[in-house]
């Protein structure tokens, strides 16, 4: 499978809105806790941020992405931890770099890690039966829906080179969806204890599971862009039993702005940008920043 070039996704937007209120921006001239999680580094930190590659796939089966990202991150991890231990922050000596992979899946269900075998075999049939696959994975969190007019994120990234715990990166995660969806007006936020990103307090627009191996991280994020509703009531999202997932589409559609382009192809520029803002990182085409990343990438579809 070929990868469109990331140079025909898009122009970069030249300004994005600032977080909503109950979100609070990084300060590149403040060091904060990570308990913090404002994503806040020292200047001199944030002039060390490797710069991350984006590649936007197209629409990818999800067996074949997870099968994509294990590779990828075994080899990830072999090259890190090949080098002794005081020069694994020279990225001079990696030929593999940080890379934001965008893309779309044809209609599956997935489960998260704690919910491996606890799904009854009749529900997997029921789901199937509906044209869709259903897939056990690694990831945190329950069971969620991916299809066409999602934008699903996965990043893989070494935190140790952006100074970040796992709960902060998490968090950025979360900031950059909120990010994105200030852009269109809409204020997104997170709720203590239920994972995502939410547009009220039974909406949920975008769901977050993640998993990270010796600092590597795999899996993401997905963000209803136009994603059809239909599939979100054959399950209980993320087991939250009277919540929902909604679609930009839907909310421009309540704000009275129907006719405002929420397409994943809209959304992914504004994304990119919103993450790069967020992880305080460059974001470049994956084929400019590292050939060796886009040729294997390549390689596995």
């Amino acid at each position: 499978m070929a990868i469109t070039s990331s140079r025909n996704f898009g122009r970069i937007l030249s300004r994005v809105p600032s977080y909503p209120t109950t979100y609070r921006a990084y300060s590149a001239a403040t060091t904060t806790s990570t308990n913090d999680c404002t994503l806040s580094r020292t200047a001199e930190q944030l002039s060390q941020l490797p710069t991350i590659g984006y590649v936007y796939l197209g629409e990818v089966p999800y067996r074949k992405a997870l099968e994509m990202q294990k590779q990828l991150c075994r080899r990830r991890i072999d090259e890190i931890y090949a080098l002794p231990q005081a020069a694994r922050a020279d990225l001079s000596r990696r030929q593999f770099s940080d890379t934001l992979i965008l893309l779309q899946h044809p209609p599956v269900y997935t489960n998260g890690r704690r919910n491996h075998g606890k799904l009854q075999p009749g529900e997997i049939e029921r789901l199937h039966a509906l044209g869709c696959d259903y897939v056990e994975t690694n990831r945190g969190g329950e069971i969620t829906f991916h299809g066409p007019g999602q934008l699903v994120g996965y990043p893989n990234m070494y935190l140790k080179d952006h100074f970040l715990a796992t709960k902060c990166y998490v968090k950025g995660l979360e900031y950059t969806i909120a990010e994105t969806c200030a852009h269109f007006g809409i204020e997104a936020n997170t709720i203590p204890g239920f994972p995502g990103v939410w547009t009220s307090p039974t909406q949920k627009v975008a769901a977050l599971g993640t998993h990270v191996q010796r600092y590597v991280t795999s899996h993401g994020f997905a963000l209803n862009c136009t994603t059809d509703m239909k599939w979100f009531r054959e399950i209980i999202p993320c087991g939250l039993e009277g919540k929902t997932a909604i679609s930009l589409q839907t909310l421009m559609e309540q704000h009275g702005k129907p006719s405002c382009d929420t397409s994943v192809d809209a959304v992914l520029p504004i994304l990119r940008q919103s993450f790069a803002k967020v992880f305080g990182c460059n974001v470049k085409p994956l084929e400019d920043v590292s050939p060796a990343t886009f040729r294997f990438i390549q390689e596995l579809l």
